[in-house]
């Protein structure tokens, strides 16, 4: 497995993983205070749906647009650490938002062409 194939496999682990993390999180583990469960779930989820045409045909500008969209969700995670009701699940998106970050980042310098 050369390493551009690497890198475009993590960045497709990372975006699927915030995809279903926000899908679960939304509306199994959102707490009572929150707005509309439908609310939180189409505000968190849409950012991620454009793209995903882009990333499964491995894109160049697409790669480019999602490590932009994965530093709002790392920042999101953040801020939502400091909760502990919600440590885990932000925990999660650190890690997966990372995870789409570096392995964007990766494919484009390791694959410049395509």
């Amino acid at each position: 497995m050369n390493p551009a194939s690497c890198a475009y496999r993590t960045a497709l682990v990372g975006y699927f993983g915030l995809l279903v993390l926000w899908i679960t999180w939304s509306t199994a583990l959102s707490a009572a205070k929150h707005p509309p469960k439908a609310l939180i779930l189409i505000t968190s989820t849409l950012p991620l749906l454009p793209p995903l045409r882009g990333l499964l045909y491995n894109r160049r500008t697409t790669f480019i647009w999602l490590g932009l969209l994965s530093l709002a969700y790392f920042i999101h995670g953040v801020g939502a650490a400091v909760d502990v009701s919600e440590r885990w699940p932000a925990l999660l998106e650190i890690g997966f938002s990372l995870s789409l970050f570096g392995g964007s980042l990766a494919r484009l310098k390791l694959d410049p062409n395509a």
